[in-house]
């Protein structure tokens, strides 16, 4: 990756993240008039921030160091009853993201901490300790403009959590911050945090040479059929013969689910793919695919892994529609 100067690199790593790649959490609730009300604040994820210094300085030129900071007995209610009050220790965490700046021929690391959560104490510790010295670099810096953002909540189990219909408000109020300070947000992923991927080999390998990109390979238009449509019985004999049938030549994947997930800039389609040996596995596609309906089958079909915190899912990256012969219609 070509060197860049120090200002380049700062302003590529302050760049806002699009309102797609943000996540927000719910801070505290609190009763209003007799309603439960929430505080939402926006957060970048770890594996975004992983991706954008990826991005800006390139993965050989940047590292992150953690080391325990100070450790301290406080009284907190306790977890079962909370008119009692119980000693717990509280370790903090530093964090240090260090990046090598070639025009001084050096390593500059910058650091900052914070205390383990309560929820698996030692990760949440290692992870907000990391946004925090990624603050430090201008990652994420003008989520702290934002001002207090109040949403609507709603019961689940024992505590409260945000409505789903609150985030289409917060996108907006993000946007609308940005353009106040006259800031353009950094293209969006497309999926929240997305690790770059490496290539699958496809159970069995396609005859033809997959197109680059998202634009598959379209069957010629049939002309329609005006005839009558079969009986149900016979339709049924059709699709079962069509199931029973050996799969055409080149098709890698049959496609057994498929839904358009549509955001305020960008759309992805969320996938079901069963292989030619059955297994079956859920993959995303950037964009909207309205061709993928359940039935399909692929042929040529790109596919990489991506993770997000501990899940493993895969992107498909290209493929093309293989004709079926026998299909019913």
């Amino acid at each position: 990756m070509p060197q860049k100067d120090a200002r380049i690199i700062q302003a590529e790593l302050a760049k806002p993240f699009a309102a797609e790649d943000l996540e927000w959490r719910l801070q505290r609730t609190f009763e209003s008039k007799g309603d439960m009300i929430g505080i939402a604040v926006p957060y970048v994820t770890n594996r975004a921030i992983m991706n954008r210094l990826d991005n800006v300085v390139g993965p050989e030129n940047w590292y992150n160091d953690f080391k325990p900071w100070h450790r301290f007995t406080a009284r907190v209610k306790s977890d079962y009853d909370p008119k009692k009050f119980v000693e717990k220790e509280v370790i903090s965490q530093l964090c240090g993201i260090a990046i090598y700046f070639e025009e001084r021929k050096k390593w500059i690391m910058k650091w900052d901490g914070a205390e383990n959560s309560d929820i698996e104490p030692a990760k949440g510790g290692l992870s907000d300790s990391m946004k925090r010295a990624a603050v430090q670099w201008g990652i994420g810096r003008v989520l702290y403009n934002i001002d207090t953002v109040l949403v609507d909540v709603e019961p689940r189990g024992k505590s409260w959590i945000m409505k789903k219909s609150e985030r289409s408000k917060l996108d907006k109020l993000y946007l609308k911050m940005l353009k106040e300070l006259k800031l353009e947000p950094a293209p969006a992923g497309g999926i929240q945090s997305l690790l770059v991927g490496h290539a699958i080999e496809p159970e069995e390998q396609p005859e033809e040479t997959p197109r680059k990109g998202f634009t598959p390979a379209i069957p010629p238009r049939e002309e329609k059929n005006t005839q009558e449509k079969p009986p149900v019985e016979k339709r049924t004999a059709q699709k079962a013969a069509a199931q029973s049938a050996p799969e055409p030549p080149g098709c890698a994947y049959i496609v057994t689910a498929m839904r358009i997930n549509g955001g305020m800039k960008t759309s992805n389609t969320s996938l079901k793919l069963k292989d030619m040996k059955g297994k079956e596995i859920s993959a995303f596609a950037q964009g909207e695919h309205p061709l993928l309906v359940p039935g399909t089958r692929l042929s040529a079909a790109t596919l990489t892994t991506r993770q997000q915190d501990t899940v493993v899912y895969y992107v498909l990256e290209s493929y093309q529609i293989a004709e079926s012969q026998g299909q019913a219609a």
